[in-house]
């Protein structure tokens, strides 16, 4: 499937941490069941819709992350990483903004200010918790002097029930305790390099799939649901368990097989 596979060529990019040409990326790909027409395909397509970034000549070009998806790699980066949380004070940011007449650049905005964690309450009306500060306030900011909009930050007078309501809670929470008990449950130890490459990239996708719809809300509003934290703890471990597995076969794809030793006559 087109998604799918435009996913994968970003994880791969990802998890090697670098740039990447055509034929490494295409060489991490094949284990994954990319064919080298389908990975040149996607290349050019991604690198025109500005999904991806070019630099270089054409047969030494290297590619990686546009400036778009850079920042939504790191923000899923910063959601897979537990870490102590810091405290909230209760308030809500509210944004009312003015949405484009152009449908695609409307779409883009909604699409841009869900995965943020703001959810509507009108047409025109976003919110979400004021936290974790200053980034929830910051970006605030900048949707509301890209559109000339309006920001406010104060309590909201709504039940847990509501705010379970407008972020759909308990489906989050059901999805990610499920997928954390089956991320515990592989087993890595007797894999090949080759192999344990592949099931990080499977593993990882789907971890990154739900992670992205983390809203990034503070425990005071997750309340007794521990799904998204028992996700990012578990795919935590598993990285830990099968990384340098994995590892040890991007750089042997990246650098290349080694030369066959002459015979000696």
């Amino acid at each position: 499937m087109p998604a799918a596979s435009r996913t994968t060529l970003m994880g791969i990019l990802v998890t090697a941490g670098r740039q990447l040409t055509a034929a490494q990326l295409i060489a991490l790909a094949e284990p994954l069941g990319m064919s080298a027409t389908n990975v040149k395909s996607h290349l050019s397509r991604m690198v025109s819709e500005g999904v991806l970034q070019r630099e270089g000549p054409a047969r030494q070009a290297v590619y990686g992350p546009g400036r778009g998806q850079s920042y939504i790699v790191e923000s899923i980066r910063q959601r897979m990483q537990p870490k102590a949380e810091a405290r909230w004070d209760s308030t809500w940011l509210m944004l009312t903004l003015p949405l484009p007449k152009n449908r695609s650049q409307r779409d883009h905005l909604r699409a841009s200010l869900w995965f943020d964690g703001f959810r509507a309450l009108d047409s025109n009306v976003f919110v979400r918790p004021a936290w974790p500060l200053p980034w929830a306030e910051e970006q605030a900011r900048q949707y509301a002097a890209a559109a000339a909009g309006t920001c406010l930050r104060g309590g909201m007078v709504a039940s847990p029930a509501d705010f379970a309501r407008l972020y759909d809670l308990d489906g989050l929470d059901s999805d990610a305790s499920t997928l954390a008990a089956r991320i515990r449950r592989r087993r890595v130890s007797s894999m090949s390099p080759r192999k344990a490459f592949a099931e990080r990239m499977r593993v990882g996708g789907k971890a990154v799939q739900l992670m992205a719809h983390d809203p990034r809300l503070p425990k005071a509003v997750w309340g007794r649901r521990r799904g998204m934290r028992q996700l990012a703890q578990a795919f935590t471990d598993f990285e830990q368990r099968i990384g340098k597995r994995a590892a040890s076969f991007v750089e042997e794809a990246i650098s290349g097989p080694s030369p066959t030793p002459r015979r000696k006559s």
